[in-house]
């Protein structure tokens, strides 16, 4: 301590004897310039803060009308969206119900004609041919299982009806053909102007087995009005459906079928005429899930998700949101989903089509929606960066202000900083002229300076130091003398505890191998292990563990080691360990204020045959090896420490260790040594480590790998606990 005060006081002198007045010149100085340069930055922060403020306020005011207004925008254009698909949903249902209700009446007249065949005049039916086709008149096909003689009569009375047909052709702009077919499979037909070519090319043929069509089939077995799933038609290659009706005779069985085919073409005008802004578009889906009607089947040529296409189910496609819009749609579901359609984000409006399960659909571009709303945005930014840049011109104009009055403030602190610095410069050389003094050896030397400031506080300060030093020295000393006299007595202590301890392991003996090592927690432990030879043929092992560490544990283990030794010696039946265990415990418990106690196993083997006799008082199970594999040794009924209970009796138990077999004595301290997560060694992993070292290991050899095995475990966690171990292999005779 005085070498490093000298040390750093010299080196004080040295360097700064002539330079003090400089280095108050540099306090002055300094202090002043920090309070303006933090008075400074304070404003320059406040004005940044400002700036910072400002701009985050226009970014935050930005974000906010443009998260707003799209908000909004949203909102009502998908409110316009709905209500658009709904009102075509509904028209394009009420012209539905009108080809429905228009085929209605033609199949009521069939029945009219079917039941009264009395109030109807035969009339003339033709066979269409390129001489007589004419559109909206009457012709005749069959199946080309029918014989029209055969039937001539019935076809007769049923061209009745073909007035109405005509009617009804030129009543609705989407019904290509209105015909009826009876269950003898005949059909009376009347087309409109526009189904056929005007040349006449292609005129429709006399056979056709209509009762073999699906609009039959399912009209029949319906049992009621039915429309078809939406084909293409051969011969004009237009997209349209059948919409048929049963109608039945005088029995109430079913007579025939009426039926319109209808075209989509006319529809297409709702669609185009709906005004949806910019990229809007509209579609219709049927209930299998094709796109049947679309605004978009004319976009320039480009190929379109949705545009009609009756081969391809969009609720298979690839596109997730498409996919799972469109199963809504072909469920029924009305609303609005945000799908995107051709790699764009849409927002899709939906209702259905109650009459033939489909769905009509509105959709507009989301960009589109939100333009408005990132143009205010913007705006907003463009405003905010030209504020923010006025400000910050004006901050640079303040900064150059504040430079220049700075460095005229440093002038001015310089001058005063020198003549103010001289006052301090003539009681610092008296006190370093002293402290030199102090700082060659002379503790008792006192500094003497009246100036009534920090400088004579300082002087009295070096004087109560030199007072401390003194008494810190000497009571340094006199810990140093009693630290290291405990710890000569720890150490002797130590020394004594494993010279009570055998270290002769019995090598002479080649029926048995031995050995034993113990590791305390501190200096000295509570832990012993102990062996001696009772005659040339019985060999006594002992293995035990005192509660607690430290001295006292390891006093107390030499009062139970000796109890034990002398007991055993002076027992008139050798093999009787229950009684020398049981007057062990008895002798422990006198006198023993402190309540300690402590595990034992004691044990004595026969060399010649293997024998084991041993009593186990309270203490872990020792492990014995058969056929390579250890097994603990347990009983069924536990037996408590030495020292605890002054009335307990003990039980002494035998077993024989053929040649080879080894036996495993420890504390507890193996198998709770903890790592550093405090997780204990365990039984379990004992047990496996000494399976794994195998049976051609000698005892050593064991307790060295099993000691291994522990440190990797603890993984260099501070051992908690004594470890003592002892290895036996009995070698036979």
């Amino acid at each position: 301590m005085r070498n490093f005060l000298e040390k750093l006081l010299y080196r004080f002198m040295r360097k700064n004897r002539r330079n003090i007045l400089d280095k108050m010149v540099r306090i002055v100085l300094g202090s002043n310039l920090a309070a303006v340069l933090i008075l400074g930055g304070i404003a320059l922060y406040g004005m940044s803060f400002a700036l910072r403020q400002a701009q985050d306020m226009g970014e935050s005011l930005g974000e906010n009308s443009y998260e707003n207004s799209s908000r909004l925008l949203i909102s009502q254009r998908q409110e316009e969206l709905v209500h658009i698909a709904q009102d075509n949903a509904a028209i394009i249902n009420h012209r539905m119900l009108d080809i429905s209700r228009s085929v209605q009446g033609v199949a009521r007249e069939a029945e009219e004609i079917e039941r009264y065949p009395q109030r109807f005049l035969s009339q003339e039916v033709n066979i269409p041919t390129p001489a007589n086709y004419r559109s909206l008149y009457l012709y005749l096909q069959y199946g080309p299982e029918v014989s029209p003689e055969a039937y001539q009569k019935h076809i007769s009375m049923m061209a009745n009806i073909g007035d109405l047909l005509a009617r009804t052709i030129e009543s609705n702009d989407m019904a290509e053909s209105v015909f009826i077919t009876a269950k003898d499979n005949f059909t009376l037909s009347v087309d409109a102007p526009r189904v056929l070519a005007e040349d006449k090319s292609d005129i429709p043929k006399p056979h056709y087995d209509a009762v073999g069509s699906d609009w039959y089939k399912r009209a029949a077995g319906k049992d009621g009005l039915v429309f078809t799933p939406v084909r293409r038609f051969m011969f004009n290659k237009k997209l349209g459906m059948f919409c048929s009706v049963p109608y039945y005779g005088t029995d109430g069985r079913l007579a025939g079928v009426a039926c319109m085919q209808t075209s989509l073409d006319n529809l297409r005008h709702i669609l185009k005429e709906t005004n949806l802004h910019d990229e809007g578009f509209c579609f219709v889906t049927d209930n299998r899930g094709y796109v049947i009607l679309s605004s978009q089947e004319n976009a320039a040529g480009k190929e379109r998700e949705l545009e009609v296409n009756i081969q391809n189910d969009l609720r298979q496609s690839d596109n997730a949101t498409l996919a799972l819009t469109i199963r809504e749609m072909v469920a029924g579901g009305n609303g609005v989903r945000q799908t995107q359609v051709d790699g764009k984000d849409y927002y899709i409006a939906f209702a259905p089509i109650e009459s033939t399960g489909w769905s009509f659909a509105a959709a507009f571009a989301a960009d589109d929606v939100i333009a408005p709303a990132l143009q205010n945005k913007a705006d907003i930014a463009q405003v905010t960066k030209e504020k923010t840049s006025l400000m910050q011109q004006k901050m640079s104009l303040i900064i150059f202000l504040m430079v220049v009055f700075i460095a005229v403030l440093l002038v001015v602190f310089v001058y005063s900083g020198r003549k103010l610095s001289r006052q301090f410069v003539a009681p610092i050389h008296e006190l370093a002229d002293g402290v030199r003094e102090i700082t060659s050896g002379n503790l008792s030397k006192k500094v003497e300076i009246r100036t009534g400031d920090e400088i004579e506080h300082l002087a009295v300060c070096f004087n109560a130091m030199t007072d401390e030093l003194q008494t810190y020295m000497k009571n340094l000393t006199a810990a140093t003398a009693e630290k290291e006299r405990i710890a000569t007595e720890l150490s002797v202590a130590r020394d004594i505890q494993l010279g009570a301890l055998p270290q002769e392991f019995l090598q002479d003996k080649k029926s048995i191998q031995l050995y034993a090592a113990m590791f305390a927690a501190k200096e000295v432990g509570g832990d012993f292990y102990d062996f001696y030879m009772l005659d040339e043929n019985h060999l006594v092992l002992a293995m035990a563990d005192v509660s607690g560490k430290g001295v006292p544990a390891a006093l107390f283990m030499m009062r139970a080691k000796t109890t034990l030794k002398n007991l055993v010696l002076m027992a008139r039946v050798p093999d009787d360990f229950a009684a020398v265990m049981t007057l062990a415990n008895q002798e422990l418990c006198q006198d023993n204020e402190e309540m300690m106690f402590v595990t034992v196993f004691l044990a004595q083997l026969d060399l010649t045959t293997g024998e084991l006799i041993y009593v186990n008082g309270g203490h872990n199970p020792p492990l014995v090896s058969h056929d390579g594999r250890y097994s603990y040794i347990r009983e069924e009924r536990g037996q408590p420490a030495l020292g605890a209970l002054e009335e307990a009796a003990y039980e002494a138990h035998r077993l024989r260790l053929a040649p080879g077999e080894k036996l495993f004595l420890y504390t507890d301290g193996v198998t709770e040594a903890m790592d550093t997560q405090k997780r204990f060694y365990s039984e379990e992993r004992l047990q496996q480590t000494l399976d794994r070292i195998g049976r051609e290991a000698d005892v050593q050899e064991i307790l060295t790998a099993v000691r291994h095995d522990i440190a990797v475990h603890a993984e260099g966690a501070e051992q908690s606990d004594d470890i003592t171990m002892l290895g036996l292999m009995y070698c036979g005779k």
